[in-house]
Order: C-alpha cells, then sequence, then structure tokens
C-alpha cells in the first residue's frame, strides 16, 4: 500500500460504511482498511486532485465526450496503469461502492434478491447490496472504457511515432 497516494492500484474497492466517525474506507488485499470521514466521491475527488491534478467531474466530461456514457460511469483515475473505478451503486448522498476494475474477475448473483457477489482476483468475495444485472452492466462499461482508452493511447503514439519522426528534423516542427 502505498501511503503517500492512498488512492493507487492496490485498492480493491471503495465502500460506504455505517460508522458514527466514517461514511466510507477503501480495502486493499487481505482485508486492510483506509477509513475516510467523506463519502466515497469527495474522497476520490480529492485524491484525484491531490496526485493528478484533476477532478470528477473533468473525468466524467472526458468520459462523456470520448465514450458517450453519461451516468454512473467508470472514472479511469490512471491511464499508464490501467486504473479505472467503477460505481455498482446508486447513492443520493454520492457515497457509492466503487470496485476496481484490475481486482475484479467476476459478478454472481447473491443469496438474497437484490445482491451480488464480487469475486476479485486474489480469491476473495464480498456480498454488496446490488442487482446482479445491474453490476454486469458497469462490468462492461468498465471493461469498454478501459479497452478503449488503451486503443486510442496506442493509436496517438503510433501516430506521433510515424508521422513527426520520419520527417527531416527541420520540418518536424514546421
Amino acid at each position: 500500500m502505498n501511503l503517500e497516494n492512498p488512492l493507487n492500484a492496490g485498492v480493491f474497492y471503495i465502500e460506504p460504511v455505517q460508522h458514527p466517525e466514517f461514511l466510507c474506507h477503501m480495502v486493499y488485499q487481505k482485508g486492510r482498511t483506509l477509513p475516510s470521514a467523506k463519502p466515497s466521491e469527495a474522497l476520490i475527488d480529492t485524491l484525484l486532485l491531490h496526485t493528478y491534478g484533476t477532478t470528477i467531474k473533468a473525468r466524467r466530461t472526458q468520459l462523456k465526450k470520448a465514450h458517450d456514457i453519461h451516468r454512473l460511469g467508470p472514472i479511469i483515475i490512471d491511464e499508464q496503469l490501467h486504473f479505472v473505478l467503477f460505481p455498482i451503486t446508486v447513492n443520493r448522498q454520492k457515497n457509492p461502492f466503487w470496485v476496481n476494475l484490475h481486482h475484479c474477475l467476476k459478478f454472481t448473483p447473491g443469496d438474497a434478491r437484490d445482491t451480488s457477489i464480487i469475486h476479485f482476483s486474489d480469491g476473495s468475495q464480498k456480498q454488496v447490496a446490488a442487482d446482479f444485472a445491474f453490476c454486469e452492466k458497469q462490468y462492461g462499461k468498465a471493461l469498454v472504457v478501459a479497452d478503449r482508452s488503451r486503443k486510442i493511447k496506442a493509436q496517438s503514439a503510433m501516430y506521433l511515432t510515424s508521422n513527426s519522426y520520419s520527417l527531416p528534423l527541420h520540418q518536424r516542427y514546421t
């Protein structure tokens, strides 16, 4: 766990909690947690601003323009690490349950109605109060966004290397 930046690729999920002092906590491998007095969206927004110099609003605007996803879309935290968080619950207090795409393997229907089980890459599982169909839809959106982001980045890199460096030095910047 990176103590300088708690919002790193080691986060498995960010979960709202019922606690008198904390509104959510970030859960890492082996159940380690980092509680926060802020709701999950405010926590992510603060850490994005502090670490990457951007906000959730800016990431959502980019998501809307690049991927045509308007509601409850995944947030790309770090494009180089392919670190993508996506919400699987809806909450009026802006405190949804966020899952890290990198660690999420699959969803299965839970025991009770409107519950799902998240299966993580380390073998752990988490039951959440979210509809299975909604979880699958959100997971699909996150996969599409991550895939398109990689392709857009690869296309841009290929364009830069094929067009600008094949020109003689005096013609590159004219």
